[in-house]
Parts: C-alpha cells; sequence; structure tokens
C-alpha cells in the first residue's frame, strides 16, 4: 500500500466519526456547554473541519481553503476566524450559534473529498517534499497571530508535507474523542 492510500483511509474514517458522531445531534445540544470550560459542540465541531480544511489546502499544498468558496461563507473565512486558535469563549459560542449542522457537515465532507481526490495524485515520495508553510500561511494573518504561533510552533521550520496533515488526522480526533463524551454527557443530563 502506498502511504497516499494509507492517508486516504484516515481521512476517511475521520470523516466518518464526525459524521456519525454529529448526525444525530439537536440544534439545542450543539449550543449547549456540556461541562464547565468546554466549548460548545457546535464550535468543536467547526473546528475539526477548519483545522482539516487548514492544514491541508493552506499548510500543506499552498492554495485555497475550501472555506474561502462563497458557499461556505455562513460559516466564517480564514481570515476572520482563522481555525478558531485564540478565540474568546464569547467569539466561539457566537459561531457555535451561528452553525447549521446540515451546511457545517455538507462542507466537511467537501473537504474531505477535497483531501482525497488530492493525496491520490501523491507518491509517497512527495508526501516527503518540504512545503514553504510560512509563505502559505502569510495568505491569513489570523494563521500568523502569536496565539497560533504558540499552538503550532513546528508549522513555521518547512515541515514536510506528511507533517501538515497530522492536525487534520490526530488533532481532530481528540476533538471527536472529546465531541463524543460531551455529548453523552449532555443526554445523561437529560
Amino acid at each position: 500500500m502506498r502511504l497516499p492510500e494509507y492517508l486516504v483511509g484516515q481521512f476517511t474514517v475521520v470523516n466518518n466519526n464526525l459524521q456519525e458522531i454529529a448526525g444525530d445531534l439537536t440544534p439545542d445540544e450543539l449550543v449547549t456547554r456540556a461541562l464547565p470550560s468546554t466549548n460548545l459542540i457546535g464550535f468543536d465541531l467547526w473546528h475539526v473541519a477548519r483545522a482539516q480544511d487548514w492544514a491541508a489546502q493552506t499548510m500543506a499544498r499552498g492554495v485555497s481553503e475550501v472555506i474561502e468558496d462563497a458557499r461556505w461563507q455562513s460559516l466564517g473565512s480564514p481570515s476572520r476566524t482563522g481555525i478558531g486558535v485564540g478565540m474568546t469563549e464569547a467569539e466561539a459560542d457566537t459561531l457555535a450559534r451561528s452553525i447549521a449542522l446540515p451546511n457545517l457537515l455538507a462542507y466537511a465532507d467537501t473537504v474531505h473529498q477535497t483531501i482525497v481526490t488530492w493525496l491520490a495524485t501523491l507518491s509517497d515520495d512527495d508526501l516527503d517534499a518540504q512545503p514553504d508553510v510560512p509563505a502559505h500561511i502569510a495568505r491569513h494573518s489570523s494563521y500568523l497571530s502569536d496565539v497560533m504561533r504558540a499552538e503550532v510552533p513546528w508549522m513555521y521550520q518547512q515541515p514536510p508535507m506528511w507533517r501538515c496533515l497530522s492536525p487534520g488526522l490526530g488533532h481532530v480526533r481528540e476533538h471527536l474523542a472529546q465531541i463524543e463524551l460531551l455529548k453523552h454527557q449532555l443526554r445523561l443530563r437529560a
């Protein structure tokens, strides 16, 4: 098996998990804080899709993110909301309350399809290439903030392409596990 094929499988598992976890959430559950000091579930779901879009399109490829298409305007933009890093609780809550779940899930699917279509064109050697990540992220000021730099310090070291993709897999899997636990917590209280 080629490494790009393996990555396609990993991104597919993440997208399937996101769709399964989020698919039956109610509008109230999206905007209810399950536990103190946690994000609203709608924000974390948005962050999962945004982190994948940012990792693949901006960091690895240096192309426009899927969210920059007018179709996804209601979900924010790299310049206005970034991927959510550094937002205040109030900003994150406002964003979560503005999200329509079907739109978010369609965006996540489109991000997924964009990633797997691109990965299918790569060789193992392509994944060792070192994209000019500092130049790629310079397109959007939100990615240059001190908070973002502290969150992802390695992005300024011109990592290999496979490393650029890692937030779209490992980081988001952690969030999906958290979201699933919070969802269960909400339902236990109901």
